[in-house]
C-alpha cells in the first residue's frame, strides 16, 4: 500500500461508534487527508460531535446530508452522488478514496459498500479487538495496525459529554498512596476504625476542619491505628479528643477518598504493563445536555482501554437496604450514557454486597472487586483491564 499520506479522503458514516470513525484519522501512519462525515438530518448533534475532535486534531472535514430513510434505492442514489464528486477530484485514482464501514445502519452500509465497491474504492472496518485495519476490498490487503491515539476528553466530546474538571492529573501524592496501599492491606481489621474516620472526617468544621472524638472512638483500636498513621505524616493534629484535618484534600482522603485514590494509583501504576491503556483520570466531573438541560456527574475513577471506556465506582461504607442495587443502576446508566455500547463499569466496595446484589451485577455486567478481592486488587484491576 504505497499512499500519498497527504491525498487520502476518508468517507464515515454517524453511528454508535464515533471512536472508530476517528480512530484512522488521528494515527499519524494511517494515510488521511481529509474526513468527509455521512450523516442524516436528525444525526446533526453526532455530525457536530464528531466535527469538533476532528477539527481540533487538525483535520479537513466535510459533511455529506444522506437522505431520511430506510429506502435503499434512495440511499444507494446519495452515495453515487457523493463518489462521482469525489471521483473527479481524485485524478483518476479511486484508492485515495476511503470507505470507512464501521458504523451506520444497515442499509447505510450496505449501500456504501455496493457504490464504493463499483467505483474500486478501498473499503475497510475498524476491528477494535486487533487494534487494525480490516479490509473488505482490496481483500489481499493485510491488516493495517492503528494506534489507539484518543484522549479522555476527546473521547467524551465525541460522546457528546464534556469533561469540565478532575483532580491528581500528575498521579497521587507518594505520602498519600502508600498510607492508602498499607490501609487496604489491613483493610480486614479495619472496619470499625475506617468507619469511624469517615464520620469524624464528614462532621469536621471550621477553618482547621476540626472534630471531636466520642468515647467510643478513643477506646476503638482500629480507629487510634488509623490516626497515628495519619498523625506520623503531619496529615492531622490531635489535641485530646479533637482531631484536625491539615486541609480539605486530606478531609476528602479520610472521608473515604482514599479508596479512590488507591485504585486511581493503581490504574496509573498498570499504564506501564498494559500499553493499551490511553488515558486516565480520577474524581471527573462531566456534563452533558438532556432535553435542553445540563446534567452534571462525578466519576471516581476512569480509565479508556483499547477506545473502551472504563468507569470504576468506589464505595467504603456498608450499603443500606437497597443501596447497592441503586448504585448498581446508577453505574449501569452513566456506562451507556457516557461510553456509548463498548463501555463497561466496575464498582470497588470496602464492605461486602448481598447475594442478590451480586446476580444484579452479573447481569449488568459489572465487575464486582468487594472485600475477598481487595488484598490482590491490583492483579484484579489488571486482568479486567486487559
Amino acid at each position: 500500500m504505497e499512499l500519498n499520506n497527504n491525498k487520502v479522503s476518508h468517507i464515515c458514516l454517524v453511528g454508535d461508534d464515533p471512536t472508530a470513525n476517528l480512530t484512522p484519522l488521528i494515527d499519524k501512519d494511517i494515510p488521511c487527508d481529509r474526513l468527509i462525515i455521512v450523516h442524516t438530518i436528525d444525526q446533526k448533534d453526532q455530525y457536530d460531535n464528531l466535527y469538533r475532535v476532528a477539527k481540533s486534531r487538525g483535520a479537513k472535514v466535510d459533511s455529506w446530508l444522506l437522505p431520511q430513510t430506510i429506502d435503499t434505492e434512495s440511499i444507494k442514489l446519495s452515495f453515487m452522488q457523493l463518489f462521482e464528486r469525489e471521483s473527479k477530484g481524485a485524478e483518476k485514482d479511486l484508492r485515495h478514496i476511503w470507505l470507512n464501514s464501521s458504523n451506520g445502519t444497515r442499509q447505510q452500509v450496505l449501500s456504501a459498500y455496493e457504490v464504493a465497491r463499483s467505483f474500486q474504492c478501498p473499503i475497510f472496518i475498524v476491528e477494535a479487538e486487533y487494534d487494525s485495519l480490516c479490509w473488505l476490498y482490496p481483500e489481499e490487503w493485510p491488516l493495517t495496525p492503528i494506534k489507539d491515539k484518543l484522549k479522555l476528553h476527546e473521547f467524551f466530546e465525541v460522546n457528546g459529554v464534556i469533561l469540565t474538571s478532575q483532580k491528581n492529573k500528575q498521579g497521587i501524592d507518594k505520602k498519600l498512596r502508600e498510607l492508602g496501599d498499607r490501609w487496604l492491606e489491613k483493610s480486614s481489621k479495619l472496619h470499625s476504625g475506617l468507619a469511624k474516620l469517615n464520620y469524624l472526617a464528614s462532621t469536621s468544621k471550621g477553618v482547621k476542619f476540626t472534630s471531636r472524638q466520642d468515647s467510643a472512638m478513643l477506646k476503638d483500636d482500629s480507629l487510634q491505628w488509623l490516626l497515628d498513621d495519619l498523625n506520623q505524616i503531619d496529615l492531622i493534629e490531635i489535641e485530646g479528643s479533637n482531631v484536625s484535618f491539615v486541609d480539605n484534600d486530606v478531609k476528602f482522603f479520610c472521608n473515604g477518598g482514599w479508596l479512590e485514590e488507591v485504585v486511581f494509583g493503581m490504574v496509573r501504576g498498570l499504564r506501564a504493563e498494559l500499553k493499551t491503556i490511553q488515558d486516565d483520570g480520577h474524581s471527573l466531573e462531566v456534563e452533558r445536555k438532556i432535553n435542553g438541560k445540563l446534567v452534571k456527574n462525578e466519576l471516581d475513577v476512569v480509565t479508556l482501554v483499547n477506545n473502551k471506556l472504563h468507569i470504576i465506582e468506589c464505595k467504603t461504607k456498608r450499603f443500606d437496604n437497597g443501596e447497592g442495587s441503586d448504585t448498581l443502576y446508577k453505574l449501569d446508566s452513566l456506562a451507556n450514557v457516557l461510553g456509548g455500547i463498548k463501555a463497561t463499569a466496575a464498582l470497588v466496595t470496602f464492605f461486602p454486597i448481598t447475594a442478590a446484589e451480586k446476580r444484579r451485577a452479573s447481569e449488568l455486567d459489572i465487575e464486582i472487586f468487594d472485600p475477598s478481592k481487595l488484598p490482590r486488587l491490583r492483579e484484579c484491576l489488571k486482568d479486567w483491564l486487559s
